[in-house]
């Protein structure tokens, strides 16, 4: 990755990425084992699935990737470190399995997103490539960063929503793409979501 882990103190290569935090294997491995054990945790709580479910859905995806990069490096990682990914890798996809709240449907709607921060205020046109019913996967060229404050526009019917960026990541092109979840909206796509089906591209 050419970067330095993050973590404070730490001289080591960067080599895996959660968030917006590029880490060693050994600092991965560690957030990686207190994120998946918190979820678990929370996976108990009423109405975990509809509060987090985008965001958490994301940071296993990161974790599978993650290991699967560290274990598939080009310097073979020491046993205990190999047997660590391998379980980080078994077990977040075990969660993200079970994570599944609505399905995803793969969609292209143009939108116009907005930020009005004070001083800051941008807004693009750009569409969505992934719909779930509480939110939506888009890419635009403005910086954004998880937490930030966006109103999500329909360019098609003028149905607007508030909502939050949950994830961002960097694509190879340069794009950003994150995941945008509505603060109270329900249905803003107007889909039928009774039908549990996982299409391809979800």
């Amino acid at each position: 990755m050419g970067e330095r882990c993050v973590e404070p103190e730490c001289a080591e290569a960067a080599i895996a990425s959660v968030g917006e935090r590029s880490l060693c294997g050994k600092h991965f491995i560690a957030h990686c084992y207190r994120r998946l054990e918190a979820v678990s945790m929370q996976f108990r709580e009423p109405g975990f699935h509809e509060n987090q479910s985008e965001a958490v859905g994301h940071f296993f995806e990161e974790c599978m990737r993650g290991a699967a990069d560290i274990a598939c490096a080009p310097v073979t990682p020491p046993n205990l470190e190999k047997a660590q990914v391998v379980d980080i890798l078994l077990w977040a996809s075990e969660l993200h399995g079970r994570l599944r709240r609505s399905p995803r449907v793969s969609a292209r709607i143009p939108v116009l997103l907005r930020s009005e921060v004070p001083g800051q205020p941008w807004e693009e046109k750009t569409e969505t490539q992934i719909l779930s019913r509480y939110g939506a996967q888009v890419c635009c060229q403005v910086e954004v960063h998880s937490g930030d404050a966006l109103t999500c526009i329909r360019l098609d019917n003028g149905r607007r929503a508030e909502s939050r960026v949950t994830w961002t990541h960097r694509k190879a092109t340069g794009e950003l793409e994150f995941g945008v979840e509505f603060a109270s909206e329900d249905n803003f796509w107007g889909l039928a979501w009774t039908e549990r089906l996982d299409l391809a591209g979800a």
